[in-house]
């Protein structure tokens, strides 16, 4: 009774996330949450002088809006009723002195969708747009936030790794 009451009442209208982060030596860091059992370590970018070994805060930051655009695909290829056999989403960010301070001025998404079927390019590229309007990473950014997708038919589709391997 209570899913249904739930699912009439629509979407949470507001959520709360949180991180800590520790200094761990020099410019570094440690990133970690009550909410996810992993850690990354952060550090400044080459760009900036640093040694560029370890995730700085400006590839999170990209690394935040594609990992956003890809969960949402997935959420709306499942939605739509459609799987893909591969998926990646590389990302590039410009970033410019503006007004004495720096900030990311675009970001170009490059996804890349395999459909083992033709008959799902349909909707694996509409899913491709709904992806792009509705990132909420992506919507809660300044920077203009551009998508140059393109879905493949894929002949010879790879066994995802977590996918249960067929036994001969």
């Amino acid at each position: 009774m209570s899913d249904t009451k739930e699912a009439k009442a629509g979407p949470k209208q507001k959520m709360t996330f949180r991180t800590h982060l520790n200094w761990l030596e020099k410019k570094r860091g440690i990133l970690s949450s009550g909410e996810v059992r992993d850690t990354v370590r952060v550090a400044l970018p080459t760009a900036f002088g640093g040694e560029g070994d370890e995730w700085s805060p400006e590839h999170l930051f990209l690394g935040s809006i594609s990992s956003c655009f890809m969960m949402t695909y997935l959420v709306l290829a499942q939605k739509m009723g459609f799987t893909i056999s591969r998926m990646e989403c590389p990302a590039e960010g410009e970033v410019e002195l503006i007004d004495g301070k720096y900030e990311f001025t675009s970001v170009v998404l490059y996804p890349k969708v395999s459909i083992s079927e033709e008959a799902n390019r349909p909707k694996a590229l509409l899913a491709m747009g709904k992806a792009g309007k509705s990132c909420l990473v992506s919507n809660s950014v300044k920077a203009t936030v551009v998508h140059e997708g393109q879905v493949i038919h894929d002949l010879h589709p790879l066994i995802h790794p977590e996918s249960p391997v067929p036994s001969l």
